[in-house]
């Protein structure tokens, strides 16, 4: 698949979210269950989602990466038990899309990574997923 990289500029959103570490090859499951967690949080707290779900990776590592995985929401949020209430920054971003199966999205991740050294962009944040 080509990707098509964009540049955009994000604003940025308050979140509520869960940062664990988990084993690469239960990223799907573990993001599945965490997506249920905060949603149901989302729900109990009268929050309003304010936007799309999404993934952040604070480090990678060859058998264990450590995510976050949350929602932006309208409005302040305070958190419960693991689930924490933060921000997502603004900013310039390289986006593309990637359309296929989860376990092939490493395509997109390199595709971005190759646009950034071509044009001398450098990361100034955690990469992620909507």
């Amino acid at each position: 698949m080509a990707y098509e990289i964009e540049v955009r500029e994000l604003q940025p959103q308050t979140v509520v979210a869960v940062r664990v570490s988990v084993p690469v090859e239960a990223i799907p499951t573990i993001m599945g269950e965490v997506f249920g967690e905060v949603y149901a949080y989302v729900g109990r707290a009268g929050l309003t989602p304010a936007g799309m779900p999404y993934a952040r990776y604070h480090s990678f590592g060859a058998e264990e990466m450590d995510m976050e995985v949350g929602s932006p929401v309208a409005g302040p949020a305070e958190g419960e038990g693991r689930i924490v209430s933060g921000e997502l920054p603004g900013g310039t971003a390289a986006v593309t899309w990637h359309i296929g199966p989860y376990d092939t999205i490493v395509a997109a991740y390199d595709a971005i990574t190759a646009w950034m050294q071509q044009h001398g962009r450098e990361p100034a944040g955690a990469p992620g997923e909507a």
